[in-house]
């Protein structure tokens, strides 16, 4: 959030829902619970047994995973499992993996996973993403675990550097999976090359060059594929997507790097996204909020521009790191990741379209991680009974199980809500007769009263089951709570704490009948990444936009500044200029070493024209303008909206007044034909020119226009509280 709206002004969030309209997102129009509602684990890891100690049920597996309606994602040992203590070097090829052992070792393991008949129940659940980890992929010498062979470091044009490893990735994909049950493991429809390389080769060796890396990559993705035509692969797997850092030499060096070098064989693109909530004493660097914003529509649009294409997300890990708080468990440590992950779980459900899949990054009981009481790893489903006094105890779950009992009933299609308020995040979801509207805070102090407008004309609703899952008290000694309350006479608000998740569950007398629709489409401009100088506009072009009769749009801005910068500019679209709400998603990012978010500058739906001309300045020089894409939605009726937070303009509906003729030669007539009087009228040239500008006194005003030259001009028209702006044409 910005700091320019005050406690005072926000106490009270509306959300509207039209649980009539279903909201459509490219193809997309569900709740996938597979994409969102995950956990970073294979069914087959020996943590879900009692191998460590029991557990507090018999069957972890099925209470966790059917009791919650989870699904498993991602696997980042098996293979090297796989390399390290079975896989034979080829006898007539040095630093190659021997094929003929890969099938042995292969047939092994699918009768393997054949014999475990219990796992077969969960191959729905587990659609999986394969992930190699750096050693021993990274062909740099160092040899098998129990095996006295290392990897070809080979680079020449006929075996480019990375081939072996890919190689043996290609066949291992090929080889080691089948169609399930009796046939061996299900073969996963996803392949990470490498987990988090820059952040071991780069960042903390210091002797290889992203360059290397990302050739790999291709090498690597390339071979995958000729044994593979079914798997997607991808990268490059960033630890800490930092594109804005340096004045955003990181971008060039690193994900712009990646993609110029290996996008072209890359599926899709991963990045890891972790919140540090509590990182050098207190200090707060998050993600969630504008900052993830402005990562995703750069990469979206350089994308866009490079391939034609937003290729898809992988989100494969993300959640919070909680650095101040490493040693011993704590339930407000649990909270940490909790509070991170239901928001950033909210902002890839708007990207539904072009993710392919999100995982918490929860393992089951990192043992592995744990070297003590005092030495606990943070990522835990489950802990010991007895901590935080000791590492003892049966294995139950520990706080991180409640984003699964938040969520765990949640699914439908996706209708129509917003929020008032940009730092709340909603989504809406029809099942039947229940409609489920989640609402989430990013703020990180203040407390909010949430009024949802959700009517339907015939059908009533009967009660609502409100959960809100958030921290129970103000302090690092508190735990976080889900409270449910169950009301059959709807309050008019309901009490929402500082980045707290509400799951509101509305049960209707009938099902609810969706029969309208509003398409949303992003649109990206021309050009991306410009300087930015002082009192110097850029200028930036959006072609092919569709509209319809009824709609909405948003202007999104990608900024990057140093602070102390200004954040907010002045914008003309098609010449208009655009009311900027000083406001943004989440924190104001002064922990971070920089500023960098999206602004969401509503636009007039009637200025948008099939190519739209913007233009931003600032009044000061430094940074950059990193992004710039248009959110289109086409609405099948009209749909009503509350007022927007920290902004007294609202649109004005085109049924409460006339403006005629249209085409026009020497008057234009406008006219009230509802409860709000217009006041004034103004008109433009398309380049943004005011040219008149005119009070009206009357319910009624015609105004002369014969002494301008023939063209498209822009109509502005404004109540006491509202404007409507629309084109006209002076044709004589």
């Amino acid at each position: 959030m910005s700091n320019t709206i005050k406690a005072a002004d926000t106490d009270t969030v509306t959300v509207d829902v039209n649980v009539d309209v279903k909201h459509i997102l490219g193809e997309v129009s569900s709740f996938d619970r597979n994409k969102f509602v995950t956990i970073h684990a294979d069914v087959g890891e020996n943590e879900w047994d009692d191998n460590y100690g029991p557990n507090f049920t018999d069957d972890l597996r099925d209470h966790f995973l059917n009791g919650y309606d989870v699904y498993l994602g991602r696997n980042t040992g098996g293979i090297q499992w796989q390399l390290n203590y079975w896989t034979k070097e080829d006898p007539a090829r040095e630093g190659f993996a021997d094929p003929a052992n890969i099938v042995t070792n292969a047939t092994r393991e699918k009768n393997n996973y054949a014999a475990k008949t219990e796992w077969h129940p969960y191959e729905h659940r587990n659609d999986q993403i394969l992930c190699a980890q750096l050693h021993p992929f990274w062909p740099d010498g160092q040899k098998m675990g129990y095996n006295d062979w290392a990897f070809s470091q080979t680079d020449t044009d006929e075996e480019p550097f990375g081939t072996a490893t890919g190689e043996f990735m290609g066949r291992y994909l090929k080889e080691y999976y089948g169609t399930g049950g009796t046939t061996g493991k299900v073969k996963p429809k996803y392949c990470e090359v490498i987990n988090e390389p820059l952040w071991h080769l780069v960042d903390m060796d210091k002797t290889n060059t992203p360059e290397e890396v990302f050739e790999f990559h291709n090498a690597v993705s390339k071979e995958i594929k000729k044994y593979n035509d079914d798997v997607l692969v991808g990268g490059f797997c960033t630890a800490f997507p930092d594109i804005e850092k340096n004045d955003f030499q990181q971008w060039e060096e690193r994900w712009k790097l990646y993609m110029d070098i290996a996008g072209e064989n890359s599926d899709y693109w991963t990045i890891h996204l972790y919140d540090f909530p509590s990182i050098n004493n207190g200090k707060q660097k998050y993600r969630k909020g504008a900052q993830m914003e402005a990562t995703f529509d750069m990469m979206e649009q350089y994308s866009y521009l490079s391939f034609d294409e937003v290729k898809p997300f992988m989100i494969s890990e993300y959640g919070a790191q909680m650095h101040d708080y490493f040693g011993a468990w704590s339930p407000y440590r649990d909270w940490l990741h909790l509070k991170s992950v239901n928001s950033m779980m909210m902002q890839f459900m708007s990207r539904a379209n072009i993710i392919n899949k999100t995982i918490n990054f929860l393992p089951v009981k990192a043992d592995w991680g744990t070297n003590g009481v005092n030495d606990t790893y943070n990522h835990r489903l489950l802990r010991r009974e007895d901590e935080p006094a000791s590492y003892t105890g049966t294995w139950v779950y520990s706080e991180m199980v409640q984003t699964y009992e938040l969520w765990k009933d949640v699914k439908g299609i996706r209708v129509d809500s917003k929020p008032n308020v940009l730092d709340v995040l909603t989504d809406s979801y029809v099942d039947g007769n229940k409609v489920y509207v989640i609402v989430n805070s990013l703020d990180l102090t203040e407390n909010y009263k949430v009024k949802v407008n959700i009517r339907i004309e015939g059908n009533a609703i009967q009660s609502l089951k409100a959960k809100h899952h958030h921290l129970n008290g103000t302090t690092d000694k508190d735990s976080p709570v889900i409270t449910e309350e169950v009301y059959n006479n709807l309050p008019d608000a309901i009490e929402m704490a500082p980045e707290a998740t509400l799951v509101l569950e509305y049960t209707f007398a009938d099902d609810v009948v969706i029969d309208e629709t509003s398409n949303e489409v992003k649109y990206y401009a021309t050009e991306y990444y410009k300087p930015i100088a002082a009192n110097t506009a850029n200028h930036f072009e959006i072609k092919n936009v569709s509209t319809s009769d009824y709609g909405e749009a948003i202007l999104r801005i990608g900024v990057g500044r140093n602070h102390g910068k200004e954040i907010y500019p002045s914008i003309d679209f098609n010449g208009v200029p655009l009311d900027v709400i000083k406001d943004y998603k989440g924190d104001d990012q002064k922990d971070r070493d920089t500023f960098f978010g999206v602004l969401e500058v509503a636009v007039p739906y009637e200025l948008l024209d099939t190519d739209n001309n913007i233009s931003v300045k600032f009044s000061d020089d430094g940074g950059y303008i990193s992004s710039v894409a248009l959110q289109a939605f086409s609405f099948s009726r009209e749909i009503d909206r509350t007022l927007q937070k920290d902004t007294a303009v609202k649109p004005i509906k085109q049924s409460e007044f006339s403006l005629k003729p249209n085409p026009a030669s020497s008057f234009i007539e406008v006219s009230s034909l509802g409860s709000q009087q217009i006041e004034k009228l103004e008109l433009f040239t398309v380049q943004g020119q005011k040219i008149l500008s005119q009070n009206i006194n009357q319910s009624n005003s015609r105004i002369p226009i014969g002494d301008y030259a023939n063209g498209v001009y822009v109509v502005v028209v404004h109540s006491k509280t509202g404007l409507h702006s629309q084109k006209i044409l002076i044709r004589r």
